[in-house]
């Protein structure tokens, strides 16, 4: 990065390290990983993680000493760019969710191109999908990621499809993904079964704006054992109701505004 009289190089830096973790797509990052990566010397990259984990952006893992960001950088980039009452709406139907299923109700949504968990309501059995907000979402793969895929306008899809086409090839293939994801576009909703994590089943909704924007995706999941037929269907059927009602409610809202 350039100098400049006008700029606090120290902020810039700070800003490098925190986006660092999103173009590398990892949840841990060391001090050699980010000095090497961005060309600064160990001991100013140091002096940076501890200044960030002073102000809660990034915390130390205790067991390979390396860091990751906190969900309050998360917190800190979603609030500037959504309706408060929008997310309170939400947020009350991943309470029903959760008190009727008792799985893991998940909400989602692209943030400079990647797919990133920002809220969740874990499931109380023993047996249930670990989870964490700021967990990274594969937009290539899954229910989820698929589905939020699927939403956005074809400049990002396209765009997407071409920058990771080997990982593509690697899991569905490019023919299979733009398959899944028009079957999602058309149905408004996506199902997978052990494609991100084995022995997982998760449905996943668009929440869409008042011009048909991708705005989130509401997902249930959970270990397969427990989504049989009977209730996926009826989880599609919630999850429908609540993405379509929620639209509604946006688009009456503009128009009185």
């Amino acid at each position: 990065m350039e100098k400049d009289s006008q700029y606090i190089n120290s902020i810039c830096r700070a800003i490098e390290v925190i986006e660092l973790f999103s173009k590398l797509q990892v949840k841990y990052l060391g001090v050699s990983e980010i000095s090497k990566h961005l060309n600064l010397h160990k001991t100013t990259t140091f002096r940076i993680l501890k200044t960030l984990e002073y102000v809660g952006w990034i915390e130390q893992h205790q067991e390979n000493s390396k860091y990751k960001l906190t969900t309050n950088i998360l917190r800190a980039s979603i609030g500037v760019r959504n309706n408060f009452d929008l997310k309170e709406i939400i947020s009350t139907e991943m309470e029903k969710l959760s008190k009727k299923y008792n799985e893991n109700i998940v909400l989602t949504t692209i943030i400079d191109k990647i797919g990133v968990w920002i809220n969740m309501i874990k499931s109380t059995h023993v047996l249930s999908e670990d989870v964490e907000s700021g967990y990274t979402v594969p937009l290539h793969i899954g229910a989820t990621g698929k589905t939020l895929l699927a939403f956005k306008d074809e400049k990002f899809k396209n765009n997407f499809i071409e920058k990771n086409s080997l990982i593509i090839e690697e899991t569905l293939g490019k023919k299979k993904l733009l398959e899944d994801i028009k079957t999602i576009y058309k149905n408004r909703f996506g199902i997978s079964n052990s494609e991100v994590t084995e022995g997982v089943t998760a449905i996943c909704v668009p929440i869409l704006g008042a011009e048909n924007e991708l705005l989130y995706g509401l997902t249930i999941s959970g270990p397969s054992t427990r989504f049989t037929e009977e209730i996926l269907e009826e989880m599609k059927k919630d999850l429908l109701q609540i993405s379509i009602r929620i639209e509604n409610e946006l688009k009456v809202f503009k128009n009185k505004v």
